[in-house]
């Protein structure tokens, strides 16, 4: 298949690939920004797309089978040569990264700067603050996958590529059958905890806290206040979190990196369920004006086998590193990228020494 071009303008600070050499890139759109939704008609020609839930709406008399978390947007951007793949997962070390959307719908929700404990979405329990918005990664089944695509080709040409394609052939965003069900997305919210694909789609039914790589921030905006029209909301991804630095570090292997904002807050009350219409919606690319769409920049040092702690090179520090983190998953400390911190990172550190 055809490389894509990169959507957006993307400037790059630094086009060294080698070793130690820290690449920022910053783009001002998305490769692909995408309504994950059932009823939505275009599949990722919308203006806005909007993230919510169906809870409240598991009841005998409307017996609802849509994921929990039902309205999800994925954004995704590919990676130019400055930024070379290939490296394998332990070739980089990502320094910082940040999805920006701009909210299209005014005082609509409250804004809740925190994550909320499945166990705070029983029986109606509420919370005073509003729910918030939360970034994971984006995972893929039924033979579906993320990869780098010419856009200008019929997106059907392109199986198993999961793309915006055009309003008629986009890639369905469910599996077989005629009504969607749960648990059959072919893309699907993941917290990558302890580098698994877990799917977070239904953490509150699987009675489980999901993990987001980060929770939506609006500077300026007190928790519980309503958010204004044109507001930035900020996903500051946790490049600490080993889980969260092994899913970015894939993805710079894979040259593209594909993301899902949610939230379970409640769908409108215009429906069977007690929603009140109270969610977040946020302009697309398709908007058309510079600033309003998904923006993302992403800092990465590119760094060689048994470099322990990220410095770019292997020496003493290194040993230290993987002394300090030892029996931790990482990132510091685990200099052969397994998610674990033991004698091995040792030997792959003196296997390397002084390499940069």
């Amino acid at each position: 298949m055809k490389l894509s071009t990169i959507s957006g303008l993307c400037s790059v600070a630094a086009v060294s690939a080698a070793s130690g050499q820290v690449v920022s890139l910053s783009f001002d759109a998305p490769t692909i920004d995408r309504w994950v939704y059932p009823f939505a008609s275009s599949a990722g020609y919308e203006f806005e797309a909007k993230t919510f839930s169906s809870l409240g709406q598991e009841t005998a008399f409307f017996p609802i089978t849509f994921d929990q978390r039902d309205g999800q947007i994925m954004v995704g951007f590919d990676f130019p040569a400055n930024l070379p793949p290939g490296r394998g997962a332990c070739g980089y070390r990502v320094i910082s990264a940040v999805l920006t959307l701009k909210v299209s719908n005014h005082n609509v929700y409250k804004y809740d700067p925190t994550y909320d404990g499945w166990q705070t979405y029983l029986n109606g329990a509420g919370d005073a603050d509003g729910r918030p918005i939360e970034l994971y990664g984006a995972a893929f089944r039924n033979g579906w996958m993320a990869c780098r695509i010419d856009p200008s080709m019929p997106a059907l040409n392109q199986f198993p590529c999961y793309w915006e394609g055009s309003p008629e052939r986009a890639a369905p965003p469910f599996g077989p059958g005629s009504f969607p069900t749960r648990d059959t997305r072919y893309a699907y919210a993941t917290d990558y905890a302890g580098r698994v694909e877990r799917d977070v789609s239904n953490n509150v039914r699987d009675q489980f806290d999901s993990k987001p790589f980060a929770v939506g921030q609006i500077g300026g905006l007190a928790p519980g206040a309503l958010v204004p029209v044109d507001r930035d909301t900020v996903f500051t991804l946790n490049v600490n979190d080993a889980d969260v630095q092994a899913y970015l570090r894939r993805a710079c292997d894979a040259g593209l990196v594909r993301l899902l904002v949610t939230s379970l807050q409640q769908a409108s009350a215009g429906g069977p369920g007690p929603g009140g219409g109270s969610f977040a919606s946020f302009y697309t690319k398709e908007i058309g004006i510079d600033g309003f769409g998904p923006r993302f920049s992403i800092s990465v040092r590119l760094t060689s086998a048994g470099d322990a702690d990220g410095s770019g090179g292997v020496d003493f520090a290194d040993i230290t590193s993987v002394l300090t983190n030892w029996g931790l998953v990482g990132p510091d400390g685990d200099a052969n990228c397994d998610g674990v911190v033991n004698f091995s990172d040792i030997t792959e550190v003196l296997t390397n020494w002084g390499s940069l």
